[in-house]
């Protein structure tokens, strides 16, 4: 069997007996270029990186099986464009196994691409590709694997029925496993392919049925991903001119906006930690973490350098990010509140596309306390959107402290009268944006009385430093 977990059921109870063996287990996968081309590289809490993969040939994206224990990716092991997929096999840690599933001399050479494993149940897993069965363009595929590691059939999902015309790509499983979301240009608008986002069942007995549009709008729509609950998306669009970040259920209805503003927001990723993405709205690209109504939005990342591609960890408690504040791309890791900032991967050359292994926070002996609990150096002192906004009758003001200072938030009407003065006193340097940290209002006035509803303005002071922001009263 592919799944090899140690797994005890006590009536609805599942317990996962940790021995010896998973006292060190990975933390997350890598891609780096450090020894010429891209290498699949793992790395452990403890700061140890080990290279997984000597392929010599384009590398894209790994995935980890749920359980843990097998990473799948795509490689052009035999030249040009003639990607196939591989599997490891992690189970013995000192010898992993690598073996091709689609390209000679094991299988027929399919050409298949993206390989992303089920959440659960049995090894599935999907792909995209031009020469699917009952293929038109590129196609979203399905194949399940044997117990010995090949794969028994290879069904072609968005063109069950002949409805894929054009490409079908960006193919996301739901976390329960019975459905996918992805990007489809099947629909053309003034003559021109644009891309809008569908769903499609993947249980045994309806795969490929009741494909549904989700979107359904002349601008594009693309890169969906899953709800933890599997009832809705999150996805970006330009209908508005620009790249903005959008939520909408699987029946197509409750279509929410989540960013507002001039520049782009993308890369969108949800977990119940909330809606995490990357945005330009402060010159450069930083990491942005949004509650699921778009409201709470918060600069996590807060560098003068790009941050990009953030990546949750299951349980929603962490991030790990690429970014350039060194240079080249690196691996970083941080907090779900932005604080505990690190570089994980530390080299001259470029890491990118990080994933977490979602056994690490279950398996791992460590206690919570010990993982990088050094706070990340705030770069820059900011005064940042309160939350929630508008709002009645009380908010948070968040901010950011490069240095230690002395912090007082004031609150002004439109009329430019001090409406509230308040004195949160001496803070150390850090990132005040949770609740229990962040500047408190509860909309009320110096004498005690509650505001009328209306535009306000609060100003942060920390010793030299002062910046203004908007905020609305709604009663």
């Amino acid at each position: 069997m592919l799944r090899k977990g140690i797994v005890t059921l006590l009536g609805s109870f599942v317990l996962l007996l940790i021995g010896s063996a998973y006292a060190q287990v990975p933390m997350a996968s890598f891609l780096s270029d450090r020894t010429g081309d891209d290498e699949i590289y793992l790395i452990y809490d403890n700061g140890e990186i080990k290279q997984l993969t000597k392929n010599k040939a384009k590398v894209f994206t790994p995935e980890w099986s749920p359980d843990g224990n097998f990473i799948v990716f795509d490689s052009n092991v035999r030249g040009e464009e003639n990607f196939d997929v591989f599997l490891i096999d992690l189970t013995d840690p000192q010898k992993p196994k690598q073996t091709n599933l689609t390209g000679p001399p094991d299988g027929p050479g399919l050409k298949l691409s993206g390989p992303k494993w089920a959440p659960a149940g049995e090894p599935r897993i999907i792909v995209y590709a031009a020469g699917l069965p009952n293929a038109n363009g590129w196609d979203i595929g399905l194949l399940t694997l044997t117990p010995k590691g090949k794969f028994d059939d290879l069904i072609n999902i968005t063109n069950a029925d002949g409805e894929a015309a054009g490409q079908d790509l960006e193919a996301t499983w739901s976390p329960d496993g019975t459905k996918v979301v992805f990007e489809s240009e099947r629909k053309k608008v003034l003559e021109r392919a644009q891309f809008d986002i569908f769903i499609a069942d993947v249980e045994k007995r309806s795969i490929g049925k009741n494909q549904l549009n989700l979107s359904d709008h002349e601008a594009a729509d693309r890169r969906a991903r899953w709800s933890p609950d599997s009832k809705s998306v999150v996805f970006e669009s330009k209908r508005d001119g620009n790249w903005e970040i959008y939520t909408v259920g699987i029946d197509g209805e409750n279509l929410t906006r989540i960013t507002e503003n001039d520049k782009t927001d993308r890369n969108a990723e949800w977990s119940p930690g909330g809606i995490v993405f990357e945005s330009q709205r402060d010159g450069n690209w930083e990491i942005y973490k949004s509650a699921p109504d778009g409201n709470n939005q918060v600069n996590l990342s807060n560098h003068p350098k790009s941050d990009q591609k953030p990546i949750w960890s299951p349980k929603g408690k962490r991030l790990l990010f690429e970014s350039k504040r060194d240079g080249k791309r690196e691996i970083y890791f941080m907090l779900a509140d932005g604080t505990a900032v690190k570089n994980l991967s530390n080299d001259p050359e470029n890491d990118t596309d990080a994933r977490w292994n979602p056994q690490f926070e279950l398996r791992s002996v460590q206690p919570e306390s010990k993982y990088f609990t050094t706070l990340g150096h705030i770069k820059r002192t900011r005064l940042m959107q309160n939350f929630p906004n508008p709002f009645n009758p009380e908010t948070w003001i968040p901010y950011y402290l490069a240095h230690p200072g002395s912090v007082t938030v004031r609150i002004y009407n439109v009329k430019g009268e001090l409406v509230r003065s308040i004195d949160v006193g001496k803070q150390a340097a850090g990132a005040y944006t949770s609740r229990q940290r962040a500047a408190y209002w509860d909309g009320k006035d110096d004498m005690g009385q509650s505001v009328a509803s209306g535009v306000y303005f609060y100003q942060l002071l920390a010793d030299a430093f002062s910046e203004t922001r908007r905020m609305v009263v709604m009663k």
